[in-house]
C-alpha cells in the first residue's frame, strides 16, 4: 500500500493518465468493432423516440383541433337550443293570443245569439199578447153584439174590463 501514498486524484501521474487513455481507446475500438449492433440499437431507439415525439406532437395538434371543433359544436348547439326556445316561446304567445281572440269571438257570438234570442222572445211575447188582446177583443165584441141585441152594453163592457184586470175572462 505504500505505492498509493503518492497518489492524488487532483494531480495524477503521467503514466496513470497514459495507460488509462490507451486502455479506454482499446476498449472503445473493441466494443465498436464487435458490438456494432449496440450502436445500431441505440440509433434505432433514438429514431423511434424521435418518431414517437413527432407523432405525439401531431396527435396533440389534432386533439387541439378536435377540441376546438367540439367547443364550436357545443356553442352551435347552445345557440340552436336558444333559438328553438325563443321560437317555442313566440309560438306559445301566438297560440295564447289566438285562443284569446277565438274566445272573445265566441263570447261575442254567444252574446249576439243571446240578444237575438231575447229579441225573438220579446217579439213572440208581443205577438202572443196581441193575439190574446185580439181574441179578447173579439170575444168582447161578440158579447157586445149579443148584449146590443139585448140592450145594456155599456155596463157589460165595464164589467168585462174589470174582469180582464182581475185576470178573469168571462165568456
Amino acid at each position: 500500500m505504500l505505492f498509493l501514498a503518492e497518489f492524488s486524484v487532483l494531480n495524477p501521474s503521467f503514466g496513470l493518465f497514459f495507460w488509462t487513455t490507451v486502455i479506454f481507446i482499446l476498449v472503445w475500438l473493441f466494443l465498436g468493432r464487435f458490438f456494432k449492433n449496440i450502436a445500431q440499437a441505440l440509433q434505432t431507439r433514438e429514431d423511434f423516440i424521435d418518431g414517437s415525439i413527432a407523432t405525439a406532437k401531431e396527435a396533440e395538434a389534432a386533439l387541439a383541433g378536435i377540441e376546438g371543433e367540439r367547443t364550436a359544436k357545443i356553442r352551435d348547439a347552445e345557440q340552436r337550443s336558444l333559438e328553438i326556445l325563443r321560437e317555442a316561446e313566440s309560438i306559445k304567445k301566438k297560440k295564447i293570443a289566438e285562443g284569446e281572440t277565438r274566445g272573445k269571438e265566441r263570447e261575442q257570438n254567444i252574446l249576439v245569439a243571446a240578444e237575438q234570442d231575447k229579441q225573438n222572445r220579446l217579439k213572440e211575447m208581443e205577438t202572443n199578447i196581441q193575439n190574446s188582446i185580439g181574441q179578447t177583443s173579439i170575444e168582447i165584441a161578440k158579447q157586445i153584439l149579443s148584449r146590443e141585441l139585448n140592450g145594456d152594453h155599456e155596463a157589460y163592457v165595464k164589467a168585462q174590463i174589470e174582469a180582464i184586470k182581475r185576470g178573469e175572462l168571462v165568456a
